[in-house]
């Protein structure tokens, strides 16, 4: 990543959208006088990106990439601007350059986590939010992906870690504990299910998934 890339990502996240037009206009002006402005594309595409206009975006960031073919910085946001357009196949492609590029860039994993999810890639989730997890081992909302990526992959043992987890540091959402519970179950572990679902409800009374799962293990006909 370039010395520039922090203050660019501040600018944008700091935009007030209501002088987005006055920002656009300034910018194009000063690409138009200086094409290879590199700050000036990804700011722009930026500000598309955060007011929906997001072909524009992708234009830019690929006019970033026609200038400077390393640039992670552009890639990442191309990903991400192409996932959100449903170009799922190029958003891989786009972000898989970035963890070549700069693999340190944390969020990347997330991303391509979310976009290999998307294609049914469910190991290939799983790896991209466990390498986060690798350099930011806080992550909750890794622990959670990696989580449903291993379900859906039928790796219930690696779920039940990252949902056990999210429930060591007070994690108090009602679905992670429907979801260990089902890992549970799926492990032939019925007693620790049916824990899981009441510990899940002591903290979410009234929750109805919570209350469904365990119904369903415990509310048995008499023959």
């Amino acid at each position: 990543m370039n010395p520039n890339s922090l203050s660019v990502l501040e600018t944008v996240e700091h935009l007030d959208l209501s002088r987005a037009d006055a920002l656009i206009q300034t910018l194009e002006a000063k690409i138009k006088s200086k094409p290879d402005d590199l700050r000036s594309l990804l700011l722009l595409g930026n500000t598309y990106y955060l007011l929906g206009r997001i072909g524009q975006s992708i234009s830019q960031f690929e006019k970033v990439l026609a200038v400077n073919p390393q640039s992670a910085q552009a890639y990442y946001y191309l990903g991400v601007a192409l996932y959100r357009s449903g170009r799922v196949d190029e958003a891989v492609q786009a972000l898989s350059k970035v963890t070549q590029l700069s693999p340190s860039l944390v969020m990347v994993y997330y991303w391509l986590g979310i976009a290999h999810y998307h294609k049914g890639q469910y190991a290939e989730s799983r790896q991209a939010f466990e390498t986060l997890l690798q350099r930011n081992a806080e992550s909750i909302i890794a622990h959670y992906h990696a989580a449903l990526a291993c379900v859906a992959d039928q790796a219930y043992e690696h779920a039940r870690t990252h949902l056990e987890a999210l429930i060591s540091r007070g994690h108090r959402d009602p679905q992670v504990y429907v979801l260990l519970g089902n890992v549970y179950y799926r492990l032939h572990k019925v007693t620790q299910a049916v824990d899981t679902y009441k510990r899940g409800l002591d903290l979410n009374p009234g929750n109805i998934p919570l209350k469904e799962a365990l119904d369903f293990l415990t509310d048995v006909e008499e023959p």
